[in-house]
């Protein structure tokens, strides 16, 4: 498998920063971030390092990400950038696949919102049409929007999992972006 994501994802998209792991290889490995799970006593432990421990966040109640001992993969915010683009430059799929994986395939849950390949697709501002992936687990938050008229991508990426502040900071990408949030 990680040939194959080596190979077909990242080489094609240029993602230099991102890879297939092992457990083993993610405690090894120094530059793979490492989930810190909230505890009853309010502090953070390594999801990794703590494999009997469970996560007590909304995300991922009772999860522990660590305990994926067959592999994971592993992206930087620059790479998953660059995925975005290999996307849109139809480098990573041909064109017509590209279009199906952002394409709107279903309505949503809102007038304004349909399901995709890639996620969920909404429109704002009337006219903006943003390709939105994200959620967490146990010491993960994370978001990527590619913000398909305009070129411009989102990520942001927490190894932290309940951050209050987590809405408000995609709010600020999404007005900063669109001039709406």
């Amino acid at each position: 498998m990680g040939d194959y994501m080596h190979q077909h994802v990242f080489g094609r998209a240029g993602m230099t920063g991102s890879a297939y792991c092992t457990r083993n290889q993610w405690l090894a490995d120094e530059h793979i971030a490492h989930p810190y799970m909230r505890q009853p006593d309010g502090s953070r432990i390594d999801a990794v390092r703590n494999l009997d421990k469970d996560s007590l966040s909304q995300q991922g109640p009772g999860e522990n990400p660590g305990r994926g001992f067959i592999g994971n993969v592993f992206a930087t915010a620059p790479d998953l950038v660059r995925f975005a683009e290999a996307v849109r430059n139809a480098t990573v799929l041909n064109r017509p696949y590209a279009d199906l994986y952002t394409g709107a395939n279903r309505p949503g849950r809102t007038p304004t919102s349909f399901s995709a390949y890639s996620g969920v697709l909404h429109i704002v501002n009337g006219r903006q049409t943003v390709s939105g992936r994200g959620g967490g687990t146990g010491g993960v938050s994370a978001n990527w929007n590619i913000y398909l008229d305009t070129g411009w991508v989102g990520v942001v990426l927490s190894n932290y999992d309940d951050l209050p502040e987590f809405g408000e900071i995609l709010g600020q990408e999404q007005r900063a972006i669109t001039g709406q949030g």
